[in-house]
């Protein structure tokens, strides 16, 4: 089979661009084609996803296909106040594949179950959650993803067998202090002051210097009055990345701490929180050499590429949510540029026969 179907849908699924958690054009989309080829599908799956499973009606374990769906927000360049969802991403891409492959995995099915996941807000971070709730895991015992790559980590044509996302989340520390008039401060605590503090004891934090991480405040906000009145309140956020999930506990552990050191040193109280998480990778070591074996089986060694990353995904909650899974995340090289998340990315689309080849080959790898 020739998978050239692919680059279609990719084209058609490009001009239904949506933003995360507003997918209704893309799953109804998604929905027709998987019935046109005869699946059942359940829709409405934390949100807008869709959900199919294939039994081959052999005993064996379940292997979930994963394929973001949504598009990012950008201001019309004609309209500032107007915003417009673009695919800059590939998340059209990804959904292709797997519609292509989902006929060749169903016709080549010996053993155990597979469940295609087309899953909304990704980039929101929100979709894998609210699939997880509505049941999405279960039975599940091997999560599989996979996302084209830019330029700068794999040039086209070749596969990666771990794209090594990190951990990330936004933290948001206010610190309350007490108003009065800047010309009587000992009448009140000065939250700039000790916000002042508080950066400069996060930017002391030090964990295992073998993995890598960083810690920047990205924001800043006091309460709005007049330049010669102490502001009751300070707002900090702070943008966190780390190579494992232990490494970013530690960093927000020890952010809380400097915040509740503010109180005895100040008299401010401090509040930290942590209001977007993303878990990083828990890769499964065996996944990722039989990956290896099927690109060199599929398209020789040639087209093997090194591991790449950097970023974050919310795929990595299906793991966090059933330790027990064993999970593979591969990156493809699909020539996009300039880059992820420029509204003008583009890729070229002969990756995709390819890669929706290669996933029905990974499944029965997997399941044989």
């Amino acid at each position: 089979m020739s998978f050239q179907e692919a680059i279609q849908y990719r084209t058609e699924l490009h001009k239904l661009a949506e933003l995360s958690g507003q997918e209704i054009k893309t799953a109804q989309y998604i929905q027709n084609k998987l019935e046109e080829m005869g699946f059942n599908v359940r829709s409405g799956v934390g949100g807008h996803g869709l959900v199919v499973d294939i039994d081959s009606g052999v005993a064996g374990p379940m292997v979930m296909l994963r394929a973001d769906i949504d598009a990012l927000p950008y201001a019309d360049p004609n309209d500032p106040e107007r915003i417009e969802a673009i695919h800059a991403c590939g998340h059209d891409a990804h959904a292709a594949i797997l519609l292509a492959a989902a006929p060749e995995i169903r016709k080549n099915l010996k053993k155990g179950k597979v469940r295609l996941a087309f899953q909304p807000a990704e980039e929101s971070l929100q979709g894998a959650l609210a699939m997880i709730k509505d049941g999405v895991l279960d039975g599940v015992d091997i999560v599989v993803g996979s996302h084209i790559r830019p330029v700068q980590d794999l040039p086209f044509g070749k596969y990666c067998a771990s794209v090594n996302h990190v951990a990330c989340a936004t933290v948001e520390v206010r610190i309350d202090g007490k108003q009065a008039h800047a010309a009587r401060p000992h009448l009140g605590i000065n939250p700039i002051e000790a916000a002042s503090q508080y950066i400069a004891s996060v930017g002391l934090i030090k964990i295992d210097p073998n993995k890598s991480w960083s810690v920047k405040p990205t924001q800043i906000h006091s309460e709005v009055g007049a330049t010669n009145s102490i502001p009751s309140f300070v707002k900090i956020a702070y943008d966190l990345r780390a190579q494992d999930n232990a490494a970013l506990e530690a960093i927000i552990g020890r952010m809380k701490l400097a915040a509740a050191g503010l109180e005895g040193s100040f008299g401010a109280k401090a509040s930290c929180e942590v209001t977007e998480y993303c878990p990083g990778p828990e890769y499964d070591e065996a996944l990722g050499e039989l990956f290896k074996e099927t690109v060199a089986g599929t398209f020789g060694k040639e087209t093997l590429g090194t591991n790449c990353g950097g970023g974050g995904e919310d795929f990595h909650f299906y793991k966090k949510a059933k330790p027990e899974l064993r999970v593979l995340y591969y990156g493809i090289g699909s020539g996009a540029a300039p880059g992820l998340h420029d509204r003008n990315m583009n890729f070229n689309e002969a990756i995709l026969p390819q890669a929706s080849q290669l996933l029905v080959n990974v499944v029965g790898k997997i399941l044989a």
